[in-house]
């Protein structure tokens, strides 16, 4: 899953590309795969290089790849435009809950990798998105791996511990 975490348990879920129209509205790229959790939000933090501050939403509709809003007290293009760039964030709290087995990629990120046996690969860097399935950049300072989100290769995950155990197929650490 896409949405990303920040500081003090928020999670980002879209940001503000420009403003639209002259009323205030500002169009919105959503990075969660969740985008019509939108539709039913009361408020959200926006955070911008000023600083992050919560703000009521008024209005909001999607268009196509697309998320519209217009919040409380932003009346004008102008008011918008200083929204652009900023992340639309909410509490971790309101994140969607996700099945078994199914993690946010903030939550992979920073895990340390083990072999099955012991041997400690090094930490999930990030998460890179393919057409099939995710693949885990993992580094240990040395080497970069590519370690395939599958559950034939992927056995463990504990997200307590902050670890991941693997069982890699033959060769996939050798490239």
């Amino acid at each position: 899953m896409t949405d990303s975490k920040t500081a003090d348990s928020y999670i980002t879920i879209g940001w503000i590309a420009s403003p639209v129209g002259l009323g205030g509205e500002v169009r919105c790229v959503p990075t969660t795969d969740f985008p019509e959790r939108f539709l039913n939000l009361a408020s959200v933090v926006v955070e911008t290089k000023e600083g992050r501050r919560s703000v009521a939403i008024k209005r909001a509709r999607q268009g196509g790849r697309f998320v519209y809003l217009t919040f409380e007290g932003c009346g004008s293009r102008s008011e918008a435009a200083l929204l652009a760039g900023g992340q639309i964030q909410i509490p971790e709290s309101e994140r969607v809950v996700l099945p078994p087995d199914h993690y946010y990629r903030y939550e992979i990120e920073g895990l340390s990798v083990y072999v099955e046996g012991g041997a400690c690969l090094g930490t999930v860097v990030s998460v890179l998105e393919t057409g099939g399935n995710d693949v885990y950049l993992v580094k240990d300072g040395h080497r970069e791996y590519l370690i395939p989100a599958i559950k034939s290769v992927v056995k463990t995950v504990d997200l307590v511990k902050r670890e991941m155990t693997i069982c890699p197929t033959e060769g996939l650490l050798d490239l």
